[in-house]
């Protein structure tokens, strides 16, 4: 007598099931290096008596975080030049002899026809990506892909689908998924949903989960406003208007806002046509 396959099927499932699982806690409880950023290793930087500045404009390439030493740095996963913003990383380290006060509100860019734009505060920025067409299309794209958990839907799904001689499978969602097509793309989708540094966006599971991320990574990357001592970093962002950009401006004021001075970045970017959607 031939035995059923579904107990097998069942042990399957649940193996991976824990393998998954086992994985998951620990990625979560494994804490990442942070490197301190050197200014003087991105290309667009410079010293001005002894206060170091790296400005890393979003060029839709790579992400802001990008190391300038690797040679295949991380490619952004959200459009935030079609959202109408270009955040943009400014990097600070003192190496001077006096304190620096930095002000993110004094930082402008300038683009090819010599007009300056301030920074957008991180709730107009958050409030323009989140009214555009690009986040729309995001969220579209992003609710087809959600899983909790993209590894374990993904491995149980492409087991159900073997083992029941089919080409699809659905997963946690219902949604059916074509296997050696959605479950590599599944994976990569869990990996942005897993909290991935730098300007991932990802995917979620409704639109107001979407807007939140958005509007947390914008607010937690914001480039605060400090006090540079002798010997001090500083590392953020500020969220210009997605402009042809060519320099930015930083004034730089003393302890006691008496006296500032001002200093400008001159930007390279690629040469690919910016084409920005309202």
């Amino acid at each position: 007598m031939v035995k059923s396959a579904k107990p097998c099927l069942a042990w399957s499932i649940l193996v991976l099931f824990l393998i998954a699982s086992l994985g998951a806690c620990a990625s979560k409880s494994k804490l990442r290096p942070k490197v301190q950023p050197d200014p003087r290793r991105f290309p667009n930087s410079l010293v001005f008596d002894g206060l170091a500045v790296a400005v890393v404009p979003f060029d839709g390439l790579r992400d802001v975080y990008w190391d300038p030493l690797d040679p295949k740095p991380v490619k952004p996963d959200f459009k935030w030049l079609k959202a109408g913003v270009r955040p943009t990383r400014i990097i600070l380290a003192n190496d001077s002899p006096h304190a620096v006060l930095v002000d993110p509100t004094q930082i402008a860019c300038i683009d090819d026809r010599g007009v300056a734009y301030q920074a957008h505060s991180p709730q107009e920025a958050g409030d323009a990506v989140v009214a555009s067409e690009t986040f729309r299309a995001h969220l579209k794209s992003g609710l087809k892909g959600a899983l909790v958990g993209a590894a374990i839907g993904a491995g149980l799904g492409a087991a159900v689908g073997a083992a029941s001689g089919r080409d699809y499978y659905y997963d946690y969602y219902g949604y059916r998924r074509y296997r050696g097509i959605d479950v590599g793309q599944s994976a990569a989708w869990g990996g942005a949903v897993g909290g991935v540094g730098g300007l991932i966006v990802g995917v979620a599971r409704s639109r107001d989960e979407l807007e939140d991320r958005v509007r947390r990574v914008v607010d937690n990357h914001q480039l605060p406003e400090a006090l540079l001592s002798p010997g001090m970093t500083r590392d953020g962002l500020v969220f210009f208007p997605a402009v042809p950009l060519k320099a930015v401006r930083l004034v730089l004021a003393d302890p006691d806002r008496q006296s500032s001075r001002t200093v400008y970045i001159e930007v390279s970017l690629p040469s690919t046509p910016l084409q920005v959607s309202r």
